[in-house]
């Protein structure tokens, strides 16, 4: 990834935090409405690609996902905190096998810190349907905004 990507990626999860934390709960039925939108451009650049069959599959999957999507945030929520978790958890398994070699103190954090909090995210998440479910969407915001900040500072500091 060049190092432009790396900093635009991480702007990108600074704002996902902010949103996170502005928005709650109302956060993961409005990113299903950007889906299933974004579903449907790609439907109609099969259609002008001459794809028909993708492009109805890609016309039907956005209108379950703008039609249901806000009724299946529960689900989502489960989907997205078993992905952190897997994906946070196989990060930090090949960061142990593979010893990092950093100079510094820092760099190393800065090595594991991600892992941490992706882990961290995706068990906020798991635990969801409680009653707190406001205090784990800023605290899941909170976490993904040190994840963005993490991801910048290693992007603008690194070779």
């Amino acid at each position: 990834m060049k190092k432009t990507e790396k900093i635009v990626a991480a702007i990108l999860t600074m704002v996902i935090g902010v949103l996170l934390i502005v928005m709650k709960d109302n956060f993961i039925g409005i990113l299903m409405t950007v889906a299933g939108a974004f579903l449907i451009v790609l439907g109609i650049v099969d259609i002008f690609a001459r794809a028909i069959p993708p492009a109805v599959v890609k016309f039907v999957s956005a209108l379950l996902l703008i039609i249901c999507g806000w009724a299946l945030v529960e689900a989502v929520l489960y989907i997205v905190a078993a992905a952190l978790l897997i994906f946070g958890i196989l990060l930090l398994y090949d960061k142990l096998k593979h010893k990092p070699t950093c100079a510094t103190l820092l760099a190393k954090i800065l090595e594991y810190a991600l892992p941490a909090v992706m882990i961290a995210i995706g068990v906020l998440l798991l635990f969801c349907q409680s009653a707190a479910v406001n205090f784990i969407f800023i605290l899941s915001g909170i976490l993904t905004l040190i994840g963005g900040g993490v991801l910048l500072f290693s992007a603008v500091y690194s070779e």
